[in-house]
């Protein structure tokens, strides 16, 4: 059986940006769920994966070792 890859693999962008929000779901599946979609509808709520633009993409802070 073939495990899909975890979602934030898989994100582009999205994997990188603070506005980015894990949701699981009961049936064991995960998405990504864009925060500044709340505050903006220019932003999906749950964006098509992987995200290779984004003009509200921030960094996330590099975690320090």
């Amino acid at each position: 059986m073939n495990t899909p890859p975890p979602v934030l693999e898989t994100a582009g962008l999205c994997a990188k940006c603070i506005h980015a929000r894990m949701v699981h779901v009961a049936k064991g599946g995960a998405f990504v769920r864009c925060a500044r979609s709340e505050a903006d509808e220019r932003f999906p709520k749950y964006p098509r994966l992987p995200v290779r633009s984004c003009p509200g993409l921030e960094p996330a802070a590099p975690e320090l070792p």
